[in-house]
């Protein structure tokens, strides 16, 4: 399930080959991809899709981002809000869209993943590429159509925001896009120091070198990771309490963040999501102990 601000998309795996697609809330943009643009109170199936296997979802400010997957290809959706070029579905300008279209340029890659946070959309594709549309970051201009990040580096997470985004390697390391509000990212006088070699201005995330991340996730203009022995570092904007260190500071830089002390144990598995201006930390029970525990 995928929700923000207003509006509510319900993933429904009905068949372990087949998931359909209903959605409710605000529809004033068309986000709810019926053909129209009213409002559900209730959830409503997207008959567009039919039956076809909807993978995942992602819902940004005035916007959704269906993965459509079958046996021959992957494709992405996108209707609702186009004003910055988050559906990604045409070269032009476009208003607004009320039935899911396919967005260009990518039907012929496999894509994994799919992203959406404010007026911005992101796609994986499973050689580790990263594509991104709609608003730009750090004062790019807005892409009608997805791009590809121009980068040697093989990333297998992204978490977008409303101003930037965070990029996850397949080795654990953390790059960022975009983002000066808040602290969002880190302090830029140093980090101007780190910029990755690329077109697409990576920075490194300061303060957690030579550690391992296995999670990471952003909410408006705050940011979170897990490591991969279960720490949580929080930073960026804090006035609601959303980085949880007991305080409504903003952070230039990750903190830790201490849970109870029941939370953690060798049998548990931590993940954190964030909202706009809150955060969610998950801790389930596995099977297996996490990485980089030993037996005492």
């Amino acid at each position: 399930m995928s929700l923000l601000d207003g509006i509510t998309l319900v993933l429904f795996q009905v068949h372990p080959d087949s998931g359909c697609l209903f959605t409710c809330g605000d529809g004033s943009f068309g986000q709810l991809g019926h053909g129209d643009y009213g409002s559900h109170c209730t959830p409503v199936k997207v008959s567009f899709f039919g039956n076809d296997h909807v993978e995942q979802i992602a819902c940004g400010m005035r916007h959704s981002l269906v993965l459509l997957r079958d046996y021959s290809q992957t494709q992405v959706y996108g209707f609702g809000s186009g004003k910055r070029g988050q559906l990604g579905i045409c070269r032009d300008k476009i208003k607004s869209v009320n039935l899911p279209q396919v967005t260009c340029g990518i039907e012929d890659i496999k894509i994994v993943s799919i992203s959406a946070n404010g007026d911005h959309s992101a796609a994986l594709s499973a050689d580790g590429h990263l594509y991104t549309w709609g608003r730009g970051f750090a004062g790019t201009s807005d892409s009608n159509t997805p791009k590809r990040l121009l980068s040697p580096l093989s990333f297998t997470g992204v978490a977008l925001g409303w101003n930037h985004a965070l990029v996850l390697t397949g080795d654990g390391k953390v790059f960022m896009l975009g983002g000066v509000h808040h602290g969002v990212l880190s302090d830029l006088e140093k980090m101007n120091l780190l910029k990755h070699a690329s077109e697409a201005g990576l920075l490194r995330v300061l303060g957690v070198d030579g550690v391992k991340i296995k999670q990471i996730s952003a909410g408006a203009e705050h940011s979170a990771l897990v490591t991969v022995d279960g720490a949580i570092k929080m930073w960026g904007w804090g006035e609601h309490g959303q980085l949880g260190l007991g305080n409504t500071s903003d952070q230039i830089d990750p903190q830790t963040l201490s849970l109870h002390h029941e939370v953690w144990d060798e049998g548990s598995r931590i993940e954190v999501y964030c909202g706009s201006g809150f955060t969610y930390f998950v801790r389930s029970i596995s099977s297996t102990k996490p990485e980089n525990i030993s037996e005492s």
